[in-house]
């Protein structure tokens, strides 16, 4: 229940709203009863012909009426008793109207400002956090989590208050008709309060493994639909189907024990409902017959306590709900109160423009922290000056701490030992926006949204003009093949860039790189998945690119590495040796291996 309070401060900036749906639902509430009050003189007093008592309790106003009433003619007092309780009806159901709209529109305002915090943070954790999360998982609580919190509100704001308005409204009037009824009735209401608190404890485990099952059918949906052309490579349609069946199986029979266990509350209360429907008839009956009630008063009493009923079931509905709500709290609060590994300084400055140098001092990485037991050390002793304008090309076998040593510069990751300066600044004292707005990333997976080509290019400069953009573009030698497609910079780029070769992808990445016109550069890997035509391509757009920068260039292909100015050769996460290509090709025997396996498969 804390993990739900913790999420009620986002109801906060909404109070006004919430404290006007309270005044409507109680309005509501006691409309309904004053409604049901109607059935007293209408029976008594219409249909019977009897004289209209009014108990020396109510207000002087409600005498003074029932005392004008009873002077009126039969059939006037049938046409007010009538008039009467139509504009009772037509306030309630515009009070009704507004109840309902004012929570709904609260638990709404909820759900997006809920997903606006839950997004905001998913953008602020560091990268080490999504990779260790399921991608299903995340949306399932962006979406499936949020959302029941957002069900519970709406319904359980209207429940919470103008249901126990209600109870208390109802409850005030058969005390008041008959206190030894009522008592009789109220002493029934333990029997349901027990299994309340037993099938809400069965409940909330089941809406954890719902929550869950439902993570991993987002989970299995994402990647499948991502990996669907595998899928049908390898002919794997029966296999990814039987597992996604039975993930939905498991989820629909969490769900349907809900069902079961919530209508077998449902049932108890009904049950009680109708006992004590018979208390009343049997005791008020005698009462009746005794002479010391009238038959008006019996059903408004009757009337009154199958009133009170509805509401009763409908806040023991509202138990069972808020314990999925409970475990959807859980799981927002669980990722709301993750911290970034990588953390901006409190008083982190502005990064000035790069102008001198890189430099990476006794720099050491390793994974698993929290558990020394299964520690991985990635880098150790790095030690690596990069003055500005040089171009530094990577090489080493695969797990070597290529990747991992460029993104330490990014700030992906903090190194566990030593520190990275630029200009003689620690990394970690500038802010992470001035750091990164820095350097350009070209990758061996280029990443395209699901847009416009030209909003791609323009992505690191969303105000750039169409002109900077063809501009780049040339460069990068995308503008020939963008101007053959169907709508040209305006062609929509297909998920992850599905209608794109990947030569065409790189070179959209590229032009984007160009068109952000940063000092430092890293490629990662930039050109090793293309063909001879589209590296040919892509290598000229890179030569463009790279001219007059600082560049980190992690590359498997020779054509790439001997451009460098200085290749460093890593092995098993320590600089092994540096220098031209020429001069490793002499003394390392590392780098002559790989150079050997790349000409031996060109």
């Amino acid at each position: 229940m804390k993990h739900y309070r913790k999420l009620l401060r986002y109801l906060r900036p909404h109070w006004a709203l919430l404290v006007w749906a309270t005044v409507c639902m109680v309005a509501s509430s006691l409309l309904k009863g004053v409604s049901l009050g109607m059935l007293v003189p209408l029976v008594d007093f219409i249909l019977l012909n009897r004289a209209l008592t009014v108990p020396e309790w109510v207000p002087g106003p409600v005498h003074a009426w029932a005392n004008h009433f009873q002077s009126l003619p039969m059939d006037l007092r049938l046409h007010w008793l009538a008039g009467t309780v139509l504009i009772l009806s037509l306030l309630k159901a515009v009070v009704f109207f507004y109840q309902s709209y004012l929570t709904d529109n609260v638990a709404l305002l909820f759900l997006r400002d809920m997903r606006n915090a839950l997004y905001t943070h998913y953008q602020r954790l560091s990268q080490d956090f999504f990779s260790g999360e399921r991608t299903g998982d995340l949306v399932s609580r962006m979406t499936t989590d949020v959302s029941i919190i957002q069900n519970t509100l709406s319904e359980g704001l209207t429940n919470l208050i103008y249901q126990s308005a209600q109870v208390v409204v109802f409850g005030a009037i058969i005390f008041s008709i008959h206190w030894k009824m009522a008592l009789g009735v109220l002493l029934l209401m333990p029997t349901i309060g027990y299994p309340i608190v037993q099938i809400g404890k069965a409940l909330r485990k089941l809406g954890m493994t719902a929550q869950q099952r439902m993570g991993d059918l987002n989970s299995h949906l994402i990647e499948t639909l991502q990996g669907i052309r595998i899928i049908k490579a390898f002919t794997a349609e029966r296999k990814v189907q039987t597992r996604f069946a039975l993930i939905n199986q498991e989820y629909y029979k969490a769900n349907i024990k809900t069902v079961k266990r919530r209508e077998i509350l449902a049932s108890i209360i009904e049950l009680m409902g109708m006992v004590g429907g018979l208390l009343v008839l049997e005791v008020g009956g005698r009462a009746v017959l005794h002479g010391e009630i009238s038959p008006g008063t019996v059903i408004f009493f009757l009337a009154a306590l199958l009133s009170l009923y509805e509401p009763i079931k409908k806040l023991s509905r509202l138990h069972s709900v808020n314990q999925q709500a409970i475990v959807a709290a859980r799981r927002l609060v669980e990722i709301l109160e993750t911290e970034p590994s990588v953390k901006e300084a409190p008083h982190a400055v502005e990064a000035q423009p790069f102008s001198k140098s890189i430099e990476y001092r006794q720099v050491g990485f390793r994974y698993g922290k929290s558990n020394v037991a299964q520690e991985r050390q990635i880098l150790r002793g790095i030690n690596l000056t990069v003055p500005a304008g040089e171009m530094v090309a990577i090489v080493g076998s695969s797990g070597a701490g290529k990747t991992t040593l460029v993104n330490l510069l990014l700030r992906f990751y903090d190194p566990t030992e030593g520190q990275i300066l630029m200009d003689g600044i620690d990394t970690k004292t500038v802010s992470l926006h001035s750091l990164r707005g820095q350097i350009g990333l070209v990758t061996q997976d280029p990443f395209l949204f699901h847009d416009s080509i030209r909003a791609n290019i323009a992505f690191g400069k969303p105000d750039a003009s169409l002109d900077e953009i063809v501009k780049a573009a040339r460069a990068a030698n995308a503008d020939e093949f963008i101007r053959g497609l169907p709508r040209g910079y305006d062609t929509a780029v297909g998920d992850l860039g599905s209608k794109l070769s990947g030569g065409e992808r790189q070179r959209i990445a590229i032009a984007r790189a160009i068109l952000k016109n940063p000092p430092i550069l890293i490629l990662d890997e930039a050109t090793s998945q293309l063909d001879s035509e589209s590296e040919r391509l892509v290598q000229q757009a890179l030569e463009r690119l790279l001219k007059g920068r600082t560049a980190l260039v992690i590359a498997h292909r020779f054509s790439t590495i001997r451009a460098a100015d200085r290749i460093l050769v890593l092995d098993q996460g320590t600089i092994a040796d540096s220098g031209t290509h020429d001069q490793l090709l002499l003394r390392s025997s590392l780098y002559k291996k790989l150079y050997e396996l790349q000409v031996a498969f060109e």
